[in-house]
């Protein structure tokens, strides 16, 4: 075998799909190959960091038919006649182009496993702040509620002496491409101060850390704005508090 087929055994090996023969082939090419032993290094990092995902993760229904239509394509040309090799040949290579479909579609899965991961750590993370937060002595929490109360989205800023906030939001509709959530800032009859901007995730949740004036606030609100943020709210209130506690 060539180097090229025992690079392409190396997911294999990651997720334990390689046959005794095939295994000891690739052990004895990686005693010499730091190319290959750094590359397995990171398939196997990448599979034990899928592992821990407590959701299992779908292909988008477009991927799913870009899939189906190459191996419809695939089955539907004259077969390939193999000939006989004296040497094992590792499952990527022996069948073609469904097995580059098939590694191709494992290294995505793979992919999109570590992003929503990453996403849900992140999550987890801000989350844990945000009960450290409330516990930091003298910290507020404040609960901002939609002005239509038919609304069901919610959220919950909660801020200390020094200005440290974390906002916290559930239920909120998608927001048209371009634009994003921003929060503001009002203090009596002065003009609203800007906050950050954000966009939740698919299921409508939030967590952001940023910072408030340091001033007495009123009311915390939220608009929807272009995505850059504005310097005034150019649309009604969406969430807005009612006891800033």
């Amino acid at each position: 075998m060539v180097h090229d087929d025992y690079k392409e055994m190396i997911p294999a090996r990651a997720l334990s799909a390689l046959d005794a023969a095939e295994e000891r082939a690739l052990n004895e090419h990686l005693e010499n190959c730091s190319e290959c032993r750094t590359e397995l290094e990171q398939w196997q990092a990448t599979a034990a960091a899928l592992s821990l995902a407590p959701d299992p993760v779908e292909p988008s229904p477009e991927v799913c038919q870009r899939i189906l239509s190459e191996v419809r394509k695939d089955l539907s040309s004259t077969p390939e006649v193999i000939p006989f090799r004296s040497k094992p040949r590792n499952i990527w290579s022996s069948f073609g182009t469904l097995g580059a479909i098939a590694a191709v579609v494992l290294f995505a899965a793979l992919a999109i496993g570590l992003a929503v991961l990453w996403r849900q750590n992140q999550r987890l993370t801000r989350e844990r702040e945000f009960v450290e937060l409330v516990n930091t002595p003298g910290a507020k929490v404040t609960e901002l509620r939609g002005i239509d109360p038919g609304l069901s989205a919610t959220a919950k800023l909660a801020f200390d002496r020094t200005g440290r906030a974390i906002l916290m939001a559930s239920k909120l509709p998608s927001v048209p491409q371009g634009k994003a959530y921003q929060l503001w800032f009002i203090l009596g009859k002065n003009p609203p101060t800007p906050g950050k901007t954000f966009v939740p995730d698919n299921s409508g949740s939030v967590v952001i850390k940023t910072e408030i004036p340091l001033e007495a606030v009123d009311v915390f609100a939220i608009t929807v704005e272009p995505a850059e943020g504005s310097s005034a709210p150019t649309s009604p209130i969406f969430l807005r508090s009612f006891d800033v506690n």
